[in-house]
């Protein structure tokens, strides 16, 4: 008898665990994934760069800016398929522009960028009129 209840206990259990199983637990049902995503990375080091501006836009559509994370990661939901102009900026790095990006409709688009601090706006190259007179 005890061995039953057992039986029917487990037979009972089994679809609810195979239900947990294919939710893997998480509450995300439903939300489409973002359209693009992507990290920022430090050429050289590839270390995550934090606070990057990522704008993104296409021909007719309005620019969509988003701002990596402490991890370099960055989320752009719901973007329009077609051809995608990005730009990244930070003050300190250069500005890196990429042209020809494709996106295609429900196909989530996951990028991967260096960008690079050498030849960044240094100051030297800023006109300051103390700066002229320690020169004569």
């Amino acid at each position: 008898m005890r061995g039953k209840k057992k039986l029917l206990l487990l037979a009972a259990m089994l679809p609810l665990a195979l239900l947990a199983k294919a939710n893997n637990g998480s509450d995300d049902r439903g939300k489409p994934e973002p359209a693009i995503s992507g990290i920022v990375s430090e050429m050289g080091s590839k270390k995550p760069v934090q606070g990057v501006t990522v704008s993104i836009a296409g021909k007719g559509q309005d620019k969509k800016e988003v701002t990596t994370d402490a991890a370099g990661n960055f989320k752009v939901p719901q973007m329009p398929a077609g051809e995608l102009i990005i730009i990244l900026e930070k003050k300190g790095y250069k500005t890196f522009r990429k042209e020809g990006v494709t996106l295609k409709e429900g196909v989530p688009l996951k990028l991967s960028f260096d960008i690079s601090n050498e030849g960044a706006d240094d100051e030297s190259d800023v006109f300051h009129p103390l700066r002229m007179m320690d020169s004569e």
